[in-house]
C-alpha cells in the first residue's frame, strides 16, 4: 500500500502535540521578546507614540491578515492540495492585499487630518507596505500548516523579532519616536516572508481558472468575517484615539496587548494548529467533536489561571515592570483579563466552522455581534478607557449564548460535554487565584513583603494549588496529552493517534 502524501495523511495526536508545542512555545518566545522590547521602549517612548502607532494597527491587520486569510484557510481546508490551487491563492492574495494597501496609501492624508495627527500619514504608508510584505507569504504559510510544520514559522518569527526589536530600540534611542515601532514591524514582516518562501520550497506560477472558482467560493465568507472581527477589534482604538486622544489610547492599547498574550497570541497559535487537524477529520463528526473538546480543555487549562493571575497581580506588577506612569492602565487591564476568560472558551469555534466547510456560520454571528460591540464602545466612552473595556466585556457575555448555540448545532455538541471540558480549568483557577489574592493582600501586608517578592511567592503558591487541583480532578485531555508527550519523547509518533482513541466526553 502506498503511503499518502505528508500533506494528506491523517494527523496523529503526537504530531498535533508537537506542532502545538512549537506554536505555543513560539508564542511564548515571541511574547518574552516582545515583552523585553516593550519594557525597553516604554522607557524611551511616550504613551502618545504608542497611541499614534496604534492608529495604524487596523490598516496593518486588514492588509496582512484579513485580506489573505480566506485564501490561506481555503488551501488548508481542501481535502487535497495541488499546484494550481497554491498558485491561484497567491495571485488572489496579491490582488486583494495590494488593492487594500493602495487604498490606505491614498487615504493616508485625509485620515491624518481626520485624527488631527500630521505624522500619521507617513506612518500609515510605511505600515501598509510592511503589511503587504507579510500578506504575500500567507499561501506559503498554508503549505507549511498542512504539513503540521509549525517549527519553521516559529523559528523564522523569532529571528524576525530579534532583528526588528534590536532596530526598534536603536531607533528609539536615537529619537525616532513612533517610527521605531513601524521599523520593527517592517523588518519582522520582510524577514518572515523571504524565509517562509524559502522554507516552503514553492514559488507562485500561473493561476488556474477552475482553482480560482473553488477558492473564491470559500474565501469571501472567511475574509468578510475577519473584516468584521477586525472592525470590532480596532474600533475601540479608533474611537478612543479620536475622542480621548493618543495618550489614553496608549494606555488602552498596552493593556489590551498584555491581556491578549494568553488568549490571542498563545491560544491563537494553538488554534492555528487545530485547524488543519480538524479539517482532516471533517468526514468523521464524532471524532471531530472529540478533538474539539480535547482542544477546548487544554486551551482553558492554560488560559484561565493565566488570566486570573493577570487580573489579580496587575496593581503590583504594572508599576514594578512598566513604571509608575503606566499605572492608569491597571483597571482596564483587569477588566479585559476577566473578559478574556470568555474569549478563551471560544478560540476554537471559528476553526470548527472553517474545518467543516461552513465559514458562513461565523460570518452570520459576526454580522449580528459587530453592531452590538460598536454600540458598547460608544456607550462606554463616557466613562473613559475603563468604561470602553467594561462595556466590551459585558457585550461579549451577552452574546456568548448565541455563539455557543451556533457551535452546538454545527457539531451536535451538548452543554454537558462543553461544561465538563472547561470545569477542571475553572475550578483550579478559582482556587489558585483565591490563594494568590491572599498572598498579595493580607499576607503581603502582614509580612511586609516588597512587591517583587510578593509576586514571586504568590505565583509559586498559586501554581502549586493549581497543580494539586488538577491532580485531584485528573482532566482526561491533560492525561492524554501527557501520554502523548511520553510517546513524543520516545519518538513513537504513530502510537497514540486521534483515530484510535476514544473521544473526550
Amino acid at each position: 500500500m502506498i503511503d499518502p502524501p505528508v500533506d494528506e495523511a491523517l494527523p496523529t495526536r503526537t504530531q498535533a502535540l508537537a506542532s502545538s508545542l512549537w506554536a505555543a512555545g513560539g508564542s511564548l518566545a515571541r511574547y518574552v521578546l516582545a515583552g523585553i522590547t516593550t519594557l525597553i521602549l516604554t522607557r524611551l517612548l511616550e504613551p502618545a507614540d504608542f497611541g499614534l502607532v496604534a492608529l495604524t494597527v487596523a490598516a496593518q491587520e486588514l492588509i496582512a491578515h484579513v485580506a489573505p486569510v480566506g485564501f490561506h484557510d481555503a488551501l488548508i481546508q481542501r481535502p487535497r492540495l495541488d499546484r494550481a490551487a497554491r498558485d491561484s491563492a497567491w495571485w488572489s492574495t496579491a490582488l486583494v492585499a495590494g488593492t487594500l494597501a493602495a487604498a490606505v496609501i491614498v487615504l493616508s492624508g485625509p485620515l491624518a487630518r481626520w485624527f488631527n495627527q500630521p505624522r500619521l500619514a507617513g506612518l500609515l504608508i510605511a505600515a501598509s507596505l510592511a503589511a503587504l510584505a507579510r500578506a504575500l507569504s500567507m499561501p506559503a504559510r498554508a503549505v507549511l500548516a498542512r504539513r503540521l510544520d509549525f517549527r519553521t514559522p516559529t523559528a523564522i518569527r523569532v529571528v524576525g523579532m530579534l532583528l526588528g526589536g534590536a532596530a526598534a530600540i536603536a531607533l528609539a534611542a536615537l529619537g525616532a519616536g513612533p517610527w521605531s515601532l513601524i521599523a520593527q514591524a517592517a523588518i519582522l514582516n520582510l524577514t518572515g516572508t523571504l524565509l517562509i518562501w524559502r522554507a516552503a520550497g514553492w514559488r507562485p506560477g500561473r493561476w488556474d481558472r477552475s482553482a480560482l472558482g473553488a477558492l473564491w467560493r470559500f474565501a469571501p465568507s472567511v475574509s468578510v468575517f475577519t473584516v468584521l472581527v477586525y472592525i470590532t477589534a480596532n474600533a475601540d482604538d479608533q474611537i478612543i484615539g479620536y475622542r480621548l486622544g493618543t495618550g489614553p489610547l496608549g494606555y488602552y492599547a498596552l493593556a489590551y496587548s498584555l491581556m491578549a498574550w494568553p488568549v490571542r497570541d498563545v491560544l491563537g497559535g494553538v488554534a492555528v494548529v487545530f485547524y488543519p487537524v480538524l479539517a482532516r477529520f471533517q468526514a468523521d463528526p464524532a471524532r471531530l467533536r472529540g478533538v474539539f473538546l480535547e482542544g477546548l480543555q487544554l486551551t482553558t487549562l492554560f488560559a484561565f489561571p493565566t488570566l486570573a493571575l493577570i487580573a489579580i497581580g496587575a496593581p503590583r506588577f504594572v508599576p514594578l515592570l512598566l513604571g509608575e506612569r503606566w499605572v492608569p492602565l491597571v483597571l482596564t487591564l483587569q477588566i479585559l483579563a476577566i473578559g478574556g476568560l470568555r474569549e478563551a472558551t471560544m478560540m476554537l469555534n471559528g476553526v470548527v466552522y472553517r474545518a467543516v466547510g461552513r465559514p458562513h456560520l461565523h460570518l452570520i454571528l459576526a454580522l449580528a455581534s459587530t453592531p452590538c460591540y460598536l454600540a458598547a464602545f460608544v456607550m462606554g466612552l463616557r466613562f473613559g478607557i475603563e468604561g470602553v473595556a467594561l462595556f466590551y466585556v459585558l457585550a461579549g457575555a451577552l452574546l456568548h449564548p448565541v455563539s455557543w448555540w451556533l457551535l452546538s448545532c454545527t457539531i451536535d455538541l451538548s452543554l454537558r460535554d462543553w461544561l465538563a471540558a472547561i470545569a477542571p480549568a475553572a475550578v483550579g483557577a478559582a482556587f489558585s487565584s483565591a490563594i494568590a489574592a491572599l498572598v498579595l493582600g493580607p499576607a503581603r501586608a502582614a509580612l511586609a513583603l516588597p512587591d517583587a517578592a510578593a509576586l514571586v511567592l504568590g505565583g509559586l503558591v498559586a501554581a502549586g494549588v493549581y497543580a494539586a487541583a488538577l491532580w485531584v480532578m485528573r482532566p482526561p485531555g491533560l492525561h492524554r496529552t501527557l501520554d502523548a508527550v511520553r510517546h513524543l519523547v520516545q519518538r513513537r509518533t504513530s502510537a497514540y493517534d486521534y483515530a484510535k482513541s476514544a473521544p473526550l466526553r
